[in-house]
């Protein structure tokens, strides 16, 4: 049921879908420092992010059943609290020296955290028709440009200055923030199913959103273009800190750049989205994307500096990703009528596939071609679901 008339703060939808990204990479410049300070290789400290994805994927199927039972907000406020602790967790694991403590800390985080992405796309959803849902979410796609850029230049700053406990700190501060501007969010479910959170009924709502193609390969498509991000989260602290020799304060500001890419993404994939169809939104987002990572390939088969070589091409790819993510999810939501069950499977896959993704890296060392050998597989697997999506809708 469409809710025109309903409206939803865009201060606040910013916050709540960047709420696990900046999360889960405010504190990678630290990385690093974390692997000296617990005495553990880098593919160890690698895990913390890890995790992350893992109770990322979890936690959106997790919220679907509770948004349904007790309605949005208290599903919202209840993972924003369960991010807020988990905070105070991970501070503490720093405190007594307790890396298993960080790493479960984490877990939790995430699933707190991760309420924000799920509920952002069942509310708007709910409230408007697909077509106008994707230009909301075009335009939502800026916090993508914005915070997790900022975080990571704020992370970088905090870590060099204050130590890297600092970054679980500021990540306290936001989910406080969010929660109290969560309050003014309206409720937009018109009625509670009281058999939501009944295993029978578990099984049956979510066998049925597993059983559509289309969602499933929307889910897939949006897990491509998430595996870009992470990847690029995971690997490039210790590319350009450990191998380049950068300062956790220097990557932080370089990661200024690649956002640049998804700000301007975002305003003209909400553009384009008024003017031509979602299939061809998506279509030029993929040929814009493959674009940069044939270039990141060729400035790193020339030699050029990592900020060169990484960075610049990252804003390329970036941009191309905005085009794909706000119109596929779109299009993947628009065949399914529970919304909150659905956004939790479209994103469970999404997230699932990135933590799959990511957890296969840390079995590789790292080197300065493993980033874009990822990439151009993401690449050829985005043509092919990309391919058979296209199909499938055309029947």
């Amino acid at each position: 049921m469409q809710q025109e008339l309903i409206r939803l703060p865009y201060l606040t939808l910013v916050l709540m879908i960047s709420f696990a990204s900046v999360n889960a990479v405010l504190f990678t410049p630290a990385l690093p420092d974390i692997a000296h300070y617990f005495l553990i290789t880098d593919a160890e400290a690698q895990l913390t992010l890890t995790l992350f994805l893992i109770g990322y994927a979890l936690g959106q199927l997790l919220y679907g059943p509770i948004a349904n039972r007790f309605g949005r907000k208290p599903a919202i406020y209840a993972g924003i609290t369960l991010q807020i602790v988990s905070c105070l967790v991970c501070i503490l694991a720093g405190i007594i020296h307790q890396y298993v403590l960080l790493v479960a800390g984490r877990f939790f985080l995430a699933l707190g955290s991760g309420v924000g992405l799920k509920m952002t796309f069942t509310l708007i959803n709910e409230c408007y028709e697909p077509k106008i849902a994707s230009q909301k979410i075009a335009y939502l796609m800026l916090a993508f440009a914005v915070t997790p850029g900022l975080a990571v230049a704020i992370g970088g700053s905090l870590n060099m200055h204050f130590g890297w406990t600092s970054c679980f700190y500021a990540l306290a501060i936001y989910g406080s923030l969010l929660l109290m501007l969560a309050i003014r969010l309206p409720e937009t479910s018109n009625r509670l199913d009281l058999q939501a959170l009944k295993f029978n009924h578990l099984i049956h709502s979510y066998t049925s959103q597993f059983r559509n193609q289309t969602l499933l390969s929307g889910g897939l498509l949006m897990g491509i273009c998430s595996t870009y991000v992470y990847v690029f989260a995971t690997l490039a602290p210790f590319l350009a800190i450990n191998l380049s020799g950068m300062s956790s304060s220097q990557y932080g500001l370089a990661n200024l750049l690649p956002p640049v890419g998804m700000l301007l993404g975002s305003l003209c994939s909400a553009w384009f989205s008024k003017k031509c169809s979602l299939t061809v939104c998506i279509r030029s987002g993929i040929l814009i994307t493959i674009a940069g990572v044939v270039l990141m390939i060729g400035l790193l088969l020339l030699h050029y500096s990592i900020i060169i070589s990484l960075f610049l091409p990252a804003i390329i790819i970036n941009f191309g990703l905005c085009f794909i993510l706000a119109n596929v999810s779109s299009i993947a939501m628009s065949q399914v009528t529970d919304k909150a069950h659905g956004s939790a499977v479209m994103n469970f896959i999404n997230m699932g596939f990135t933590t799959i993704i990511v957890l296969g890296v840390g079995y590789f060392a790292i080197q300065r071609f493993l980033l874009p050998a990822i990439y151009f597989l993401m690449c050829v697997l985005m043509l092919i679901v990309y391919q058979a999506m296209n199909n499938r809708t055309r029947k």
